[in-house]
């Protein structure tokens, strides 16, 4: 199994420097960045030789509808590969599943669904609560 993120700018590589000072290197997890010196072309041929090899492949896009993720959808619809496409996912879902992917067995779409609950569970916003401290003590 492999994960290709893909995104706008770069993102893919900021994924990667995170990934790295957080856990090293993760095996079959590869970067594509997308940069603005790249059109939606180039951007496709990139995808077609990352899956070279490959025949279960989840790609790890940055925007619903963005370029990436519709060049990783087509490709997805014209590969006899096992492919499935996410957007939105975040950091702490790459590292969960980053280190299953050499024994991972499941089909594609199942590790996608894997990335995208793992990214929802950790999405959150912090609620403040005034904290009561009760020591039976008075003053300071």
């Amino acid at each position: 199994m492999k994960i290709i993120v893909s995104g706008h700018g770069n993102y893919a590589s900021g994924l990667q420097s995170t990934i790295h000072l957080l856990a090293g290197d993760i095996a079959n997890i590869e970067y594509i960045d997308f940069t603005d010196n790249m059109d939606d072309i180039q951007l496709s041929e990139r995808f077609q030789r990352a899956v070279i090899g490959e025949n279960n492949v989840v790609f790890m896009c940055d925007l619903l509808g963005g370029t990436p993720f519709k060049e990783a959808v087509k490709l997805s619809q014209v590969s006899e590969k096992d492919i499935a496409v996410t957007s939105g996912c975040n950091v702490g879902a790459l590292l969960e599943v980053g280190f299953e992917l050499t024994t991972y067995s499941a089909p594609a779409k199942k590790l996608a669904e894997k990335l995208v609950k793992s990214s929802q569970v950790q999405t959150k916003v912090f609620h403040h609560q005034a904290i009561q401290v009760d020591d039976g003590v008075e003053g300071i």
